[in-house]
């Protein structure tokens, strides 16, 4: 995993509003079971590589653009360019065996199609009102999959949409994130309405922060399921 040299050891998704911490996702990634052989610096990728992902010229025009500004280049573009630059798959968080969804001490469903999160945990069962993804161009991936939670900021700032606030923020797909909308916002909530990030009144998303943070991540799954209506 690396753009032209070993840069990354790790992947990534690609939405609005991703935040990493590249220094700790090493160190972090057996609390997720990625195996060493994982963490091998991936070799170059061959010509079929190239062509199935995309020509020299745009592979090379991302990864130069990549090298620039990791952070910014990761927050603007789409999983399959992020890919392309990286050379890495975008679902490392992705959980597939059945036990540990289940046994995890909290669960967390995104519920698309009735725009709820709902919340089962060894001290809270409850759902909240949220707003994902607005379709056609910003719907909330992930539906059917199940994901381990990513980065956790108390305040995350998006450089995509001029520095906007996004407290409490639980990123779990790539840059997908559950996260407190603002105060003007909050009416919407019940309906789709983000860029594709999972919204929560500020109080509910303080709360749910507070669980993953206090029974940990590797202790913590997110599910998206349904379908997303459209407004």
């Amino acid at each position: 995993m690396k753009l032209l040299i070993p840069f990354l050891l790790v992947s990534l998704n690609s939405y609005p509003c991703f935040s990493m911490d590249l220094a700790k996702y090493g160190k972090e990634l057996s609390a997720f079971g990625v195996s060493e052989s994982a963490l091998a610096p991936a070799a170059m990728p061959d010509a079929t590589m190239l062509q199935r992902s995309g020509t020299d010229e745009e592979v090379m025009s991302l990864q130069s653009e990549a090298l620039s500004d990791p952070a910014k280049f990761i927050d603007e573009h789409t999983p399959a360019e992020v890919d392309m630059a990286f050379e890495f798959q975008h679902t490392r968080f992705q959980i597939t065996d059945p036990i540990r969804i289940e046994n995890a001490a909290v669960r967390l469903t995104v519920d698309l199609t009735r725009q709820r999160l709902v919340v089962k945990s060894p001290t809270l069962n409850k759902e909240f009102k949220i707003s994902s993804g607005l379709l056609p161009d910003h719907g909330t991936p992930g539906s059917g999959n199940c994901y381990s939670p990513d980065t956790l900021e108390t305040m995350h700032y998006s450089s995509l949409y001029n520095n906007a606030p996004m407290p409490h923020t639980v990123f779990f797909n790539g840059n997908i994130a559950v996260h407190a909308t603002s105060a003007a916002n909050e009416a919407l909530l019940g309906k789709p309405a983000s860029h594709g990030c999972v919204r929560l009144s500020r109080a509910d998303a303080t709360t749910v922060f507070g669980l993953v943070s206090d029974n940990g991540k590797s202790n913590t799954t997110i599910c998206v399921q349904g379908v997303t209506p459209r407004k």
